[in-house]
């Protein structure tokens, strides 16, 4: 069950939703303005490495500027 970030095409609003798997994202509404037009928008996430003492986070910033890992 993840959560999704949308963002509303009328009013611009970024909102996060709970997704199932019987879900239809067709019937996905604004909270805000109730608009029915909104989309996916793809996250960045973070996650926590063995290796760096206390679970320091480590986030999409650790991408070089070609696009690459470094």
């Amino acid at each position: 069950m993840p959560i999704y970030e949308f963002k509303c095409r009328k009013c611009g609003n970024v909102f996060e939703r709970l997704c199932f798997a019987g879900d239809d994202e067709n019937d996905i509404t604004c909270p805000t303005c109730q608009g029915k037009e909104v989309e996916k928008l793809l996250s960045s996430f973070s996650s926590v490495s063995s290796g760096s003492g206390l679970g320091q986070a480590l986030s999409s910033s650790s991408c070089s500027s070609s696009g690459g890992f470094s």
